[in-house]
């Protein structure tokens, strides 16, 4: 008999993948939603939620196929389906906004949204990180300008919630050892106590052009295990290592999961939860951890 054990967190898409960016490793188009029924994905999200609480989910992270900030009634919307299940039970400790950061380095919609979506249950936000600097940033992103990283965290706390940032790994971005650790140590300095990273790669988990060599993934490895002290591992691979008293990750998460157990996984689990847009769920089916990533139909 099918057994779904724990679900550790859910990951749900918010709003239409609208974008303010123009990067030319843009996976989020594969999950981009042609239209949206909105009563539809508020039912479903909110099962999805409270069947992970049930099941011991202490994490929701809202994120997009393109920048959430750039709907922020989406967010808002998804936050408040969440704060509804708060009410009945379902709460998180961890709700986590993920984001390009650009539009945090402007105050005035920080002053707009950043005290609401803290009033309905969002803790931190995750500013992904592709380049040490914000000329370099602002290429990788496509744009004229980035803000200044100090402006956008100073930002993000100045009204009571904390500050994670996803360090991507990419070619002739962060690709190699001295340009992980340069980057680790500036976001060190800056304040930054919780840092992931990833590879970036296509959707399915399958390499391309813009993804990190073997070698230099490995490099980062080795000096992670030199450097840093593993607290544990991940299921989906990778671990969370203790580096000078901050936390640093790095996971293959996004990359891990696909092909059949992939297909057996969602057609197992998806009928418990309905028809939500998830990016993720870490879960234990049947003895065996695991994670869904991907779109899927039904």
């Amino acid at each position: 008999m099918a057994c779904l054990e724990k679900i550790y967190s859910v990951s749900a898409l918010v709003g239409t993948g609208q974008c303010n960016a123009n990067c030319s490793f843009c996976a989020g188009t594969y999950l981009r939603l042609q239209k949206l029924d909105q009563s539809q994905y508020d039912r479903s999200l909110e099962s999805a939620i409270k069947l992970s609480a049930r099941y011991g989910g202490w994490s929701l992270s809202l994120t997009s196929s393109g920048e959430p900030t750039c709907e922020p009634e989406a967010v808002t919307r998804a936050l408040e389906v969440y704060n509804k299940c708060c009410s009945h039970g379902a709460y998180f400790p961890s709700v986590v906004l993920f984001t390009n950061g650009i539009l945090c380095g402007d105050s005035s919609f920080c002053e707009k949204y950043f005290p609401l979506w803290r009033k309905l249950g969002l803790t931190s936000i995750a500013v992904s990180i592709h380049e040490e600097t914000e000329i370099l940033q602002a290429q990788a992103y496509g744009i004229s300008n980035y803000p200044s990283f100090a402006e956008i965290f100073s930002n993000i706390q100045k009204h009571g919630l904390g500050v994670r940032c996803t360090l991507l790994l990419r070619k002739s971005g962060i690709d190699s050892t001295p340009t992980y650790v340069s980057a680790v140590h500036k976001l060190l300095e800056l304040g930054i106590n919780n840092i992931t990273s990833w590879t970036v790669g296509n959707p399915d988990g399958t390499r391309n052009q813009y993804s990190i060599s073997r070698m230099g993934l490995l490099g980062i490895r080795w000096w992670l295990y030199r450097n840093a002290k593993l607290c544990h591992g991940h299921a989906w691979g990778g671990g969370v290592y203790d580096y000078q008293n901050s936390i640093l990750r790095l996971t293959s998460y996004v990359t891990k999961h696909k092909g059949n157990n992939l297909k057996t996984s969602i057609q197992d689990i998806a009928p418990l939860i309905g028809h939500t847009p998830l990016l993720a769920i870490d879960y234990v089916f049947n003895g065996i951890e695991g994670t869904i990533c991907a779109k899927y139909e039904f």
